[in-house]
């Protein structure tokens, strides 16, 4: 989730949850587990994930694959839009689905179009959202770039410039981890699936509309006065103007979007410099025990494979488990994960946002009302405070006085085993949104690290008492706006009573 405007539309989907359950295809995800070597990389710095990914585009001989929730408009957007252009242009075959969902959706037919025309294949995930109207929560909400079949990456991380440490204003904590090794082939699988599924279609081409597209008019006869006289000619005239004019307009935008502005290319600068030093300090490692668990598209309980993989790592815990989250709206089926884990007196450890460093204040109002449940029985909760080390986080000038909020979504357990993916400890990721994630068991080498990381956003953040509020004394809302704690407490009732959308 990136904006406020998903709880405008949790509101008109809400009644169509029970008819979807009976109208989506049943169908099984795709888990695999490989005990063969893989090659693994974290990636905790934004600039340093975006540098993997547009070497790993460069370096593409055969073909990409790429599949993201949020593709925006933005220098980010720009930077990895020329690279596919260039590498399609050079005969690699390239594949890219986006979700749909409404209030983020920006990478529209005309943008589509300029992909197309380059040689770029585009699937739109479900985006007939007027005539499935039961079905328009159901979106996807995975990550990946897959490179010829051999390299992939997967976790938090859209395609936008403030998940790569990018925007003057906002940015987000996250992790991605990209993997060599035989795992892709199973990464590849579930493209292929999302790629053919029923619910994804093909972007369409944008067609400049003429005369003759409209009820009595043509392009010699449009200005006569005759048909000027007529009615419907005269509003056929009309609708073919306005028709021409938003035609224009979003082609001429999207014309600029394939070329790289000086601002881009500063970015880009940036990049290649801090980029390509901060990716030769991320961790890497080997993996002899990975599993790659996916959902499959649309819903049903088959299509659930990630949450009840994630419920088998978590009944192996033997101490303790770490998890970092954006978001903690616990409902049911989380809410028996952690139970059972209390009952069994594992250490429970969860980072996740205040009011101030949220980008959903929405869920916030959510967190903020009912965290004292589990800090009563024991989990240790911390909020982030917005803000970052930039001893541990070198930045480009221009984000370091950004306001920062965690979005990684991954887990370690017991020192042994990490899990880094798209999936949030919230309602959406549980039963309603198509998630992926990566699992590397009995590896501490790479679950030393990524905790160390989890520890370093816990540094910046706030620990909660047991009655839920700050250890420190300090309020809950510490340098929130006024405005955003008034949306906060307006939204609270309707949040709670759509909680199971959010």
């Amino acid at each position: 989730m990136k904006t406020s405007l998903y709880l405008m539309t949790a509101v008109m989907i809400a009644a169509s949850t029970a008819t979807a359950s009976r109208n989506m295809k049943d169908s099984e995800g795709v888990y695999r587990r490989r005990t063969e070597p893989q090659q693994v990389t974290l990636l905790e710095s934004g600039i340093a994930s975006l540098k993997k990914r547009l070497d790993m585009i460069e370096n593409a001989k055969q073909s990409i694959e790429m599949e993201y929730f949020i593709y925006s408009i933005d220098s980010a957007g720009r930077l990895i839009t020329d690279a596919l252009i260039r590498k399609a242009r050079q005969g690699v075959k390239v594949r890219v689905i986006v979700d749909t969902s409404l209030p983020i959706f920006e990478l529209n037919k005309y943008y589509a179009s300029v992909l197309k025309e380059a040689g770029i294949e585009v699937h739109y995930y479900n985006p007939a959202v007027l005539v499935r109207v039961a079905t328009v929560q159901f979106r996807s909400h995975r990550k990946t770039l897959i490179v010829d079949g051999i390299e992939g990456i997967t976790g938090g991380r859209n395609i936008a410039d403030e998940y790569f440490d990018l925007s003057p204003e906002y940015n987000f904590l996250d992790t991605d981890i990209v993997v060599k090794g035989s795992i892709v082939k199973d990464m590849r699988t579930s493209f292929e699936e999302f790629w053919n599924a029923d619910i994804t279609e093909d972007a369409p081409v944008v067609r400049e509309p003429q005369p003759e597209d409209f009820y009595g008019i043509t392009k010699e006869t449009m200005n006569d006065a005759n048909t000027l006289h007529d009615k419907d000619a005269r509003i056929s005239v009309s609708r073919y103007h306005a028709d021409k004019y938003y035609y224009d307009k979003g082609t001429a935008k999207a014309a600029a979007f394939k070329v790289l502005t000086a601002e881009d290319l500063r970015m880009r600068r940036y990049v290649d410099t801090m980029g390509a030093q901060l990716l030769a300090r991320q961790v890497t490692g080997i993996c002899n025990d990975m599993i790659f668990a996916a959902d499959f598209p649309g819903m049903g309980e088959k299509t659930r494979v990630l949450r009840k993989q994630l419920a088998e790592e978590a009944s192996l815990a033997q101490k303790k488990i770490y998890i970092e989250s954006p978001y903690f709206v616990v409902k049911k089926e989380i809410s028996s994960i952690l139970n059972d884990l209390i009952r069994r007196n594992i250490e429970i450890n969860v980072a996740s946002n205040s009011l101030y460093s949220t980008d959903a204040f929405y869920t916030q109002a959510i967190f903020d009302t009912r965290i004292r449940r589990w800090t009563e029985l024991g989990v240790n909760v911390w909020m982030h405070k917005g803000h970052v080390n930039q001893n541990v986080y070198p930045l480009i000038p221009e984000a370091r006085s950004a306001r920062w909020g965690t979005h990684s979504k991954r887990a370690v357990i017991d020192e042994k085993t990490i899990i880094v993916g798209t999936f949030n400890m919230d309602p959406r990721s549980t039963n309603i949104n198509a998630e992926m994630a990566l699992i590397c068991r009995d590896n501490p080498k790479l679950a030393l690290a990524l905790q160390n990381n989890i520890k370093e956003h816990i540094a910046s953040s706030a620990k909660l008492n047991r009655a839920g509020f700050r250890e420190d004394g300090q309020p809950m809302h510490e340098n929130v706006p006024v405005s955003k704690k008034v949306l906060f407490w307006m939204t609270l009732p309707l949040a709670s009573v759509l909680d199971f959308l959010l």
